[in-house]
């Protein structure tokens, strides 16, 4: 009898607490609790750490991509020491996972690497861990895969964090002050569609992220499709055909998959669907595949097609940037490698882009700007620069507490960084005993220029001189002009600080006499966005050629006599 009394209170305070939570908007229910869990961190097979963490599976309602209630479950990863109070919670990582080859990779089944990995390495941050499987795994595996379609991953994450946070709340673990919204990948597009989400729907707007680490993302699915038809390559062939299914599939645009793929695979895209397996994908040579006219037919190999219009009017309408007028308060930083083989690095420059003409600033250096940018990334293919994003991502988080305080940035480092650019970092090196000039005169480059001493000619022909050298260098990393300009464009360098710093270094090297004659044009040269340069006729075609080379167009006219003003159009 006394056991059944217990019981029935056991049972009431469990209603009583369901009761609570579901008045209070936020409702969850844990599947399971597995306490000091092991996990480790490894790059390239190396073990670099491990640390005992709390995994909690839980599952919440959240909605699929027409808005109908569904079950999502996920995980929240709390490392012992800050379950057990031995070390203060610094804050919560929205974590967002990248594409899962198989239902048993979604991180409620185990898929955990990149989190444990994030927890486990050296520097141990003090993080709570928050992951959504998505539709389409876990609890709701009987769902359509809706691989990249953001919104509804999106409100799938974003909806995970609020019951994560109430449930956290219920067992009385602190959550600390900080909160970040991370992925990389297929994680970073659907980072990049919650910060558009928190910005534009009201269940949202009271979640504020302290930064959005957003890194090799398909933050335009429309220049995704465009760029993979123009390149005709891409080593993510099936995740290509992923996307293509599932777009078709949730968006309902009724394409005969017999229409859109060849075979074999058009004859097995159900099979896909129902296992959701990427060795399907394999079973029918589609990871194999070199060109994507292998993979796709004709019509939608061809931009101007009716089915591809068709299509890409789709891409169009479900892309970040339609629909949103973005909060310029919050932060990011976006990170793409030049060279990434899965998903192309236009894809970020023209979110990029877009946000620049909606009011924020790209800039290299963190927290100069609410948009810290990583462009400089090359020769790394799509998986080894996720290892350059996650050391910086895992360092700005780690370094975050100290960083900011009231949510303002640290007052010395501000000081640091509110006005830095090219030149006051090249002062900064030579405080350090590392003078640029000094090398660059050492280096033979000022006997060169002085071959006739005096001679302003002299000297911009031999500047001249050292354009196609350059060139060949570039050549050999896969790089070309346009390559370094639009990557110093992404990070925030502009024409004049180029100017600056080229007018400064040339100082040490050329004459009073020349630099009374050359200083006036390189100053010119940073003045206006499409910058004049102000040269010599005997010079003008020489840098034509270099530009058009190059592939930056130039217009150029002469009025008066004398210089010739050319105008250069990255």
């Amino acid at each position: 009898m006394m056991a059944m009394k217990k019981i029935l209170i056991t049972l009431l305070m469990i209603l009583v607490a369901a009761l609570n939570v579901a008045a209070q908007g936020v409702t969850y229910k844990i599947l399971h609790e597995n306490n000091d869990t092991t996990v480790k961190c490894k790059v390239e097979g190396i073990s670099l750490g491990s640390r005992a963490v709390r995994h909690i599976v839980y599952e919440y309602p959240s909605t699929d991509a027409d808005g109908k209630p569904v079950t999502i479950s996920g995980i929240v990863m709390v490392p012992s020491d800050v379950d057990k109070g031995e070390v203060p919670c610094d804050g919560i990582i929205l974590f967002n996972h990248a594409t899962l080859g198989s239902l048993e990779d979604a991180p409620s089944q185990g898929g955990l690497v990149f989190p444990s990995g994030l927890l486990a390495n050296p520097l141990k941050p003090n993080y709570i861990v928050v992951m959504s499987d998505y539709i389409g795994f876990g609890s709701s595996k009987d769902h359509p895969y809706e691989y990249l379609c953001g919104h509804t991953n999106g409100r799938n994450s974003l909806d995970g964090l609020l019951a994560a946070r109430q449930m956290l709340t219920d067992k009385n673990i602190p959550m600390g002050k900080y909160l970040f919204n991370v992925g990389f990948s297929q994680g970073g597009t659907e980072a990049m569609y919650i910060a558009k989400l928190r910005d534009t729907e009201e269940k949202y707007k009271n979640i504020h992220f302290d930064k959005t680490f957003a890194g090799g993302g398909v933050l335009d699915i429309e220049k995704a499709y465009s760029e993979y038809v123009r390149l005709d390559k891409a080593d993510a062939m099936s995740d290509i055909a992923i996307m293509l299914i599932s777009v078709n599939e949730n968006y309902h645009l009724g394409i005969d998959y017999k229409d859109l793929f060849n075979e074999p695979f058009a004859s097995h895209v159900q099979e896909f669907l129902e296992k959701k397996d990427k060795d399907v994908l394999r079973k029918y040579g589609v990871a194999d595949l070199d060109s994507l006219h292998q993979l796709l037919t004709p019509a939608y190999m061809d931009l101007e097609s009716e089915p591809a219009k068709k299509l890409m009017a789709k891409l169009a309408e479900i892309k970040i940037s339609n629909g949103w007028t973005p909060d310029l308060t919050q932060k990011y930083f976006i990170a793409h490698s030049r060279h990434d083989n899965y998903v192309p690095v236009q894809c970020s420059r023209s979110l990029l882009g877009w946000m620049e003409e909606q009011g924020f600033k790209p800039s290299v250096v963190p927290g100069k700007t609410n948009l810290q940018t990583n462009m400089l990334i090359f020769k790394l293919k799509h998986q080894p620069s996720a290892i350059v994003w996650g050391i910086q991502t895992m360092a700005a988080i780690q370094f975050w507490p100290v960083a900011y305080y009231e949510g303002g940035l640290n007052r010395f480092y501000y000081d640091a960084v509110k006005d830095m650019n090219l030149m006051k970092l090249i002062k900064l090196l030579e405080s350090l005993g590392i003078d640029l000039r000094k090398i660059i005169k050492n280096g033979g480059l000022a006997s060169a220029m002085h071959n006739r001493a005096g001679s302003v000619e002299t000297v911009i022909d031999n500047i001249l001189n050292l354009i196609p050298n350059a060139v060949d260098a570039l050549s050999k990393v896969d790089l070309t002009p346009r390559d370094v300009a639009q990557m110093l464009a992404d990070s925030g360098v502009t024409t004049a600080d180029l100017v600056e710093v080229a007018a400064y270094l040339l100082s040490g090297i050329l004459s009073d006499s020349e630099n009374d004659v050359y200083a006036p044009a390189l100053q010119q040269l940073g003045e206006k966005t499409e910058a004049p340069l102000y040269l010599l006729k005997y010079y003008e075609k020489t840098l034509a050629d270099w530009l058009l080379l190059g592939g930056i167009d130039v217009e150029y006219s002469q009025w008066g006599w004398g210089p010739y003003r050319m105008i250069i159009k990255l």
